[in-house]
């Protein structure tokens, strides 16, 4: 199933709420987030605001992407306690169809896999007390 989380994007002009995909696979020295052109598009994000950016990829290829330049914030939105924020930097990759978010953004968002097949998180300070369910569409 994977773990995915309600995030709300808040863009320079508008915000937008996603399904952001946790995934600790995606490496990064500082928090991150991938998002579709389509929701780029949403938040009001152009190419004149961007810098070309090269990823490597598991497996050892290599992708290119549109970085936005500056930190934006993120929230992730939560339905039984204030929501919890981080700032990140924001990535437009053609070809993508979900927002992803780094594990830098993850430990940033205070997120804990329990079990990534079952698509169970918490938050650092509800581990041994709660368990949350993978968000869905």
């Amino acid at each position: 199933m994977a773990v995915r989380v309600k995030l709300k994007i808040k863009g320079k002009n508008s915000e937008e709420t996603v399904l952001a995909l946790v995934n600790s696979g995606f490496e990064a020295s500082e928090p991150h987030l991938i998002i579709p052109l389509e929701t780029a598009e949403k938040l009001g994000f152009t190419s004149s605001q961007t810098d070309l950016e090269d990823f490597d990829l598991a497996g050892g290829g290599k992708a290119s992407g549109y970085r936005v330049r500056g930190k934006f914030e993120v929230e992730l939105e939560l339905t039984d306690r204030n929501p919890v924020s981080a700032r990140t930097l924001i990535t437009m990759l053609p070809g993508e169809n979900e927002a992803i978010m780094s594990d830098y953004l993850a430990s940033e968002l205070k997120i804990v896999i329990l079990d990534a097949q079952k698509g169970e998180w918490c938050l650092r300070d509800e581990i041994g007390k709660k368990k949350r369910k993978s968000a869905v569409t």
